[in-house]
């Protein structure tokens, strides 16, 4: 096996982990301080070993720091949305990140987007406004907002990433599990859950663990444009999901507006992987 079919198979095999986040967090009934302090002491743990290994003592500094506290922001937004909206309004939404990253990276450093980027990214802004239409009038609204939110940090998160080079990138995801820990143990409740909640929150700290470890590594191995196109697979694997287990059905706007977002995404991915 190459390289570069190794670096697909683990971004491939990262995106049914990530598409359980929403299962698991619909499942558990500790209020979401608790399940954010459980998966970052579960899942940040095993990081923090793997990265020990991986990456050896090399020191974070103000970078790794940065990104640790943007990634810690991020996976707060990210559970209450799952907690207020559709799991397939999230999955959705967060397809706008790498658009989200190019023009942050342009306000940041003046490199303007290429046309055909800027296209896409307006086509499936279109879409994720159709997305939130949907849940008007039904209370979602709000956990529409935070998936919007936790994508412009998780985008803020890619940029970091990117111009941290030589940043252990593993050791300030697993640091990141921090001040998530400090803040379940001040709003939540993180020692007094039910042995059911106990056996999910540690399932899910664990498949938070792998999908973050396979995702790193096989973005080691092939290009970017590329991770960002096969990541993608965890929308439609997220949505299936919440049907079959939560029997979750989205209103019609939220599969007008994800069909727009879905073609836009993919059109360029492909694109991208041409060039």
């Amino acid at each position: 096996m190459t390289r570069h079919q190794a670096g697909v198979l683990l971004v491939l095999a990262s995106t049914l982990p990530f598409a359980l986040a929403g299962i698991y967090t619909r499942a558990i009934a500790a209020d979401v301080w608790t399940v954010l302090a459980w998966r970052g002491a579960v899942g940040g743990g095993i990081i923090l070993i793997y990265a020990l290994w991986r990456e050896g003592r090399a020191r974070m500094g103000l970078p790794g720091w940065r990104i640790a506290l943007v990634s810690a922001l991020a996976s707060a937004a990210f559970l209450g949305a799952f907690r207020a909206t559709h799991v397939a309004n999230v999955a959705l939404i967060y397809t706008l990140a790498p658009f989200v990253a190019a023009g942050l990276d342009w306000l940041a450093r003046g490199e303007r987007p290429r046309r055909e980027v800027m296209r896409a990214a307006l086509l499936s802004l279109g879409g994720v406004l159709l997305v939130v239409g949907g849940g008007l009038g039904q209370g979602r609204v709000a956990g529409d907002l935070m998936a919007l939110a936790m994508t412009v940090l998780m985008a803020m998160t890619m940029i970091l990433i990117r111009r941290g080079e030589g940043v252990p990138v593993l050791r300030a995801m697993a640091a990141a599990a921090l001040p998530l820990g400090f803040a379940g143990l001040a709003f939540g409740d993180p020692l007094s859950v039910s042995v059911r909640d106990g056996m999910l929150l540690a399932a899910f700290g664990l498949s938070f663990a792998l999908a973050t470890i396979l995702l790193t590594e096989g973005a080691r191995r092939i290009p970017p444009a590329e991770v960002a196109f096969l990541g993608g697979a965890d929308v439609p694997i997220a949505i299936g999901l919440a049907a079959v287990l939560l029997g979750e059905w989205p209103p019609v706007l939220t599969w007008i507006g994800g069909s727009v977002v879905l073609f836009a995404v993919v059109r360029q991915g492909w694109r991208d992987l041409g060039r």
